[in-house]
């Protein structure tokens, strides 16, 4: 008991427990703080959000909540029985719920894992806990609170990984672990919108790659990715002991280490997601390549991965935005392997680095993460001219002049030689740029200099001049 009397006394110095508390007390509002805020007290984790439950949907001392706190109030949840309450005061986030039965003792019953089932009652001053509890916290035991709790709520599988990845040392309860192994089906009939809730915050946690590597083991990835169904007669694991699985866990590790692409500033959260999603399904991918191999006995011509990346986050209702930039990055990146493939010259490499646009940092990120997961002793010649293509890249890409360069001269500029305002003159702005971005007009006076000689000319050929091609300079 002496850890949870240090976390009544976290308690007692928490200004926002403190001002709730005094709250219930004045006004008789039954109210509790529960779950993860608990168990993070109870480690010594900082944390920002808070969790409580009400005895009854009580929306008047939600609203005392608020007004005491200075906060902005929310209400979250299709119907009032999932109903949540959600207070911002500025870093800080308070969800209030209502409790689950008709005490807080059964409301703990059917939390998910026992590190989860405590409450501290702000207007008792009293902690309750499921049996067990304090003792999984000591022994760091993810263990479920009942065996009814997976089939209660499927999601509590994936969530159940999640805490692996955050609690550092935690571990599975074996009865657990396995009741998991047994009914990993069941996590078919979550939505999709909460599955990748789910999979943002592995992904976003200190070791995803362990994350990822307990979904695999478990039998949960094939049952969130159909596209990995394993064919039958294979065993479960077998393709994910494969280089294409192992190639992707040593991406994830060195994706969270901040100096692992040269130097480059750490991703942010966007960016991260962006990185883990792509180098997710470029494994997809392969595996399925595999296993269809290995189930028709030959090779047969797969679809793209971005194509494939497209459907899956279709079916997963990824933004329009982030599928759209998931599938230019795979494809790019597949151009620049075609392109490391034989000599580049810098006019190519800077029109490449135009057509990738802002992207460009993110396809060189991966890029080298990607050759660094190779389970190879050293660079391949081919890798060692894919790696040699990109420092090239990240050179000329600094700055952004390539990517959006300024423009040099105008349509003003242009209509000076006797062209009317229409196509004509965006034409000739775009054939200059084009010459721009490949470095051989470099300022407004080189600039001017091609538009008088390539287009200047006599009276009559004005209306409709010599289109100029960029690529063979006539």
């Amino acid at each position: 008991m002496l850890k949870l009397q240090k976390v009544i006394e976290r308690i007692h110095r928490d200004r926002v427990l403190i001002t709730l508390a005094s709250i219930a007390k004045r006004e008789k509002v039954e109210v509790y703080l529960v779950g993860g805020t608990i168990r993070d007290l109870t480690l010594g984790r900082s944390r920002q959000d808070y969790d409580f439950v009400l005895q009854q949907r009580d929306i008047t001392s939600v609203h005392k909540f608020r007004q005491e706190l200075k906060g902005h109030l929310f209400s979250m949840g299709k119907d009032e029985k999932q109903r949540v309450y959600r207070i911002l005061t500025g870093n800080e986030i308070l969800d209030f719920n209502v409790i689950d039965g008709s005490t807080i003792g059964e409301d703990l019953q059917k939390r998910d894992f026992t590190i989860n089932a405590m409450a501290y009652s702000l207007h008792e001053h009293r902690l309750y806990f499921h049996p067990g509890a304090e003792e999984d916290i000591d022994k760091k035991l993810i263990r479920m609170v009942s065996s009814k709790g997976f089939d209660r709520d499927p999601l509590r599988m994936i969530r159940g990984v999640r805490y692996l990845c955050i609690l550092d040392g935690f571990r599975w309860d074996e009865k657990t672990k396995g009741a998991i192994r047994r009914k990993p089906s069941l996590v078919r009939s979550i939505s999709v919108e909460r599955i990748k809730m789910e999979m943002d915050r592995i992904f976003l946690s200190p070791k995803p790659f362990l994350g990822m590597r307990e979904l695999a083991v478990l039998g949960l990835l094939p049952e969130l990715f159909r596209e990995l169904q394993i064919p039958q007669g294979l065993k479960r694991m077998d393709l994910f002991r494969m280089d294409a699985f192992s190639h992707y866990l040593r991406f994830l590790r060195y994706l969270g280490q901040g100096n692992a692409w040269e130097g480059d500033l750490p991703p942010q959260t966007e960016e991260r997601l962006i990185l883990s999603y792509v180098a997710l399904f470029a494994a997809i991918g392969r595996i399925q390549a595999i296993g269809n191999h290995w189930a028709r006995g030959k090779s047969i011509s797969q679809e793209s991965s971005s194509h494939l990346a497209y459907k899956i986050m279709t079916r997963m209702k990824f933004s329009n935005r982030f599928k759209e930039l998931v599938k230019k990055l795979m494809d790019h990146h597949a151009n620049l392997l075609e392109l490391s493939r034989s000599p580049v010259s810098q006019k190519a490499l800077r029109q490449f680095i135009h057509h990738v646009g802002t992207p460009v940092r993110l396809l060189i990120i991966f890029s080298f993460l990607d050759q660094r997961a190779s389970p190879n002793e050293g660079l391949s010649r081919k890798d060692q001219k894919l790696v040699q293509l990109c420092h090239r890249i990240k050179a000329l890409s600094k700055g952004g002049d390539i990517i959006s360069p300024p423009p040099l001269i105008t349509g003003r500029d242009v209509m000076r030689l006797g062209y009317e305002p229409g196509p004509v003159v965006g034409h000739i702005l775009h054939c200059i740029q084009e010459k721009q971005i490949r470095g051989e007009i470099g300022d407004r006076g080189q600039a001017l200099t091609f538009l008088r000689e390539t287009f200047g000319k006599e009276e009559s050929s004005r209306a409709s001049p010599r289109f100029f091609d960029p690529e063979n300079g006539a």
